[in-house]
């Protein structure tokens, strides 16, 4: 038994092959899809290949599959196998299956829409988003002892599909009774260019000052290339492997200089809406001597407040150099508890 569909607005009609009849007002068809809107069962989206015949009370744009298009109402031949489009040149018989697009008169075709959004799409997707951050710790003391502990730290990224650009800087300073125990500055830049969805190629640059470790300049350059082993908005795990070099100036007069190895990694994951883990390894043995390195980890938890544009930062980061200054220890091992801050969020 044949299902009639009943709209009040327009009455085109639309014969499919198990033998129902569709009343409502065609809005396109294409991709092999045909979409009508109904009063009774809202909009509906129909195969193309079991459409049998089609009729339209007021003018659309008709596409057939050789290119050529008729602007023009159509109704149903007799034998309710193919449809007839009436067109101020005459009546044209046609069966579904040569009717590529059907659209408003006046309004854009589809493939010139998909291919506008796409277009846009693309567009997006090479517009660059600029982030900043600012995240800040610290703690005081007064009393039998006075302390004052302070780090801080300042990123901004300019992130499109096909790169990024890091940079950052960041301090730690820290007083005892008035003698200064920490006084620690590093700054650098970070850009990695995607060549494919997940290889890249990167270079990076770091400046260092350590007044305690008697360093006056940490200088690292590097270049290499990267990979994404994860990629997802809300899981990211990535490596890379380059080469570099690191010169170093210390307060005693010395320097150093050498080639070296650069391996990293970074690894980011959503474990609820509340809590994000974050890891970074930086190893950097010397070229020539690899028990001649330095190690850096940073660990950490992130808890979003209320205000999602600030978050509560809690981890710890570790400093190994195997071959220190005299007088130095090797591990340098920081625990902190900071705010972070979202200057200026994606948009």
């Amino acid at each position: 038994m044949p299902i009639i569909f009943v709209c009040a607005v327009r009455g085109d009609t639309v014969h499919t092959a198990d033998g129902s009849t569709i009343v409502g007002r065609i809005e396109r068809m294409d991709g092999g899809k045909l979409v009508i809107a109904t009063a009774f069962a809202g909009t509906l989206e129909l195969d193309a290949t079991q459409v049998e015949a089609v009729a339209i009370d007021e003018p659309l744009t008709i596409e057939f599959t050789t290119g050529d298009r008729l602007v023009g109402t159509m109704k149903v031949g007799a034998d309710r196998s193919s449809s007839v489009v009436k067109t101020e040149l005459g009546d044209v018989k046609v069966t579904p299956d040569k009717i590529a697009a059907i659209w408003p008169v006046g309004g854009e075709s589809p493939e010139v829409v998909a291919l506008k959004a796409k277009v846009e799409e693309t567009r997006k997707a090479l517009t660059p988003v600029w982030t900043a951050t600012l995240e800040a710790g610290g703690s005081s003391t007064e009393g039998n002892t006075d302390t004052l502990e302070a780090r801080g730290r300042f990123d901004v990224k300019r992130k499109t599909d096909r790169d990024l650009l890091h940079f950052y800087l960041a301090a730690k300073y820290h007083d005892d009774s008035g003698l200064r125990t920490a006084n620690e500055y590093r700054g650098g830049v970070n850009f990695e260019n995607h060549v494919t969805d997940k290889w890249y190629w990167y270079v990076r640059t770091e400046l260092e000052f350590d007044e305690f470790e008697d360093l006056d300049l940490r200088a690292t350059a590097a270049a290499g290339a990267g990979y994404y082993w994860i990629k997802k908005p809300e899981h990211e795990f990535k490596t890379r492997a380059g080469l570099g070099y690191r010169h170093e100036a210390y307060d005693s007069g010395l320097s150093d200089d050498q080639a070296i190895i650069d391996l990293g990694l970074d690894y980011r994951i959503d474990l609820t809406p509340w809590a994000q883990f974050t890891h970074s390894t930086t190893y950097s043995p010397d070229f020539e001597e690899f028990a001649n390195y330095r190690l850096d980890l940073d660990t950490a938890l992130v808890f979003p407040f209320k205000d999602p544009r600030v978050k509560f930062r809690v981890g710890v980061t570790h400093e190994y150099n195997s071959r220190p200054q005299p007088g130095f220890e090797k591990l340098d091992t920081t625990y902190f508890a900071n705010i972070v801050m979202e200057l200026k969020k994606p948009e």
